[in-house]
């Protein structure tokens, strides 16, 4: 069984945060696993490219990867148009992933022309928030684009609320649900926190940083040596984020600390009290994951699938309001650390990579069988 992963960015394209390590983990512990993997991607990394020699295959982790040149960078590559006719004929399954990608259409194509087996994984696209932005246009992308193929596509849905979302488009549609995760290498108990919240994720509306500053003062009352710390790039919000944090009084309080990445990630989360994510959506959120595997307990938004923060006592599942978010933060840190500590360290441990790969393999296998 050979797999033709079709994404337009690929490891070591950072740039673009947890989609890009969650595509690679995924497809690294498949690969250790036997899957067959080629990857056809491009050299796009932001606004520059990646040092990667192109359009040829190379050995990596266990699977191999084809990074085509982008003449346009963010905008096209005419040698992955051209070469992905034969990436895909040399498959048994094509495994799509990004919705509103220049790729994804003629692959499609091209998979429904040589009669091959899909499996796409939509990524959030179909949150009712990211169809408030653009809407037009992003619907015409689906009905001319997308749902002409739609019969031909095994779905991939990384949580259920994503299954919701891929069905209120398309009824009849065929969904598998695998999550995201990490790696979970230890149970993280006993570790000495620090008196300060963690946040995390690319500096966008769509995290709803603001409603977490404005909740900060009614925590500050209860907690007046409390930080906020924000790790994350700027993708245009910081400006914003600065200003109502000088507006509110809280340059003392609130730290924008940029990107961390490798052990300083590790430390970041595993020294927190807690992390929050008030994000008006989530597909899967696995921020949340990893701050779990570190034994730091998760607040999460209701616009996230994290219900089962609540359900197993690793944190809380909360309407996404500045008020509530306050009171939440106070009542867990008025909690029994340890317990809070244990019980999501637990959780983690269910969305271990090397889990998540086999359900991912199982996946692959019935499709390529039907």
């Amino acid at each position: 069984m050979r797999v033709a992963l079709i994404i337009p960015s690929f490891y070591p394209a950072i740039v673009y945060g947890g989609s890009t390590f969650a595509s690679y983990d995924l497809t690294k512990e498949a690969a250790n696993n036997g899957v067959d993997i080629w990857v056809s991607t491009t050299n796009a990394n932001g606004d520059c490219r990646l040092e990667k020699e192109t359009n040829t295959y190379l050995e990596q982790d266990k699977f191999k990867v084809k990074y085509y040149n982008e003449q346009v960078i963010k905008y096209f590559s005419a040698s992955m148009l051209f070469g992905l006719w034969k990436d895909i004929k040399s498959a048994d399954i094509v495994h799509l992933q990004a919705i509103f990608s220049y790729p994804t259409p003629i692959a499609l194509l091209y998979s429904f022309l040589q009669n091959k087996k899909l499996l796409f994984s939509p990524r959030g696209s179909f949150s009712k928030w990211s169809f408030s932005k653009a809407n037009l246009l992003k619907k015409t992308w689906i009905n001319f684009l997308i749902k002409p193929f739609v019969k031909n596509i095994t779905w991939h849905a990384t949580s259920v609320k994503e299954q919701d979302e891929i069905k209120s488009l398309f009824p009849k549609a065929k969904v598998k649900t695998i999550s995201d995760g990490t790696y979970v290498d230890s149970d993280c108990l006993d570790k000495k926190t620090e008196l300060y919240l963690a946040a995390m994720g690319r500096l966008h509306p769509v995290k709803g940083y603001d409603i977490l500053i404005q909740a900060l003062p009614e925590v500050l009352a209860k907690h007046p040596t409390i930080k906020l710390k924000i790790a994350g790039e700027d993708e245009g919000e910081k400006e914003h984020l600065l200003k109502l944090v000088q507006d509110l009084g809280l340059r003392n309080s609130v730290e924008f600390i940029g990107s961390v990445r490798g052990n300083a990630k590790t430390v970041f989360l595993q020294r927190a009290k807690c992390l929050v994510m008030p994000s008006h959506t989530e597909n899967f959120g696995i921020v949340a994951v990893e701050a779990m595997a570190q034994g730091t307990p998760v607040i999460a938004s209701k616009n996230t699938p994290w219900e089962a923060i609540e359900e197993r006592k690793a944190g809380f599942w909360i309407d996404n309001e500045s008020t509530i978010i306050a009171e939440t933060i106070i009542r867990l840190l008025a909690e029994k650390e340890e317990e809070l500590q244990k019980n999501a360290s637990l959780l983690a441990k269910e969305y271990d990579w090397r889990h998540i790969a086999k359900q991912y393999q199982q996946v692959l296998e019935e499709l390529c069988n039907e």
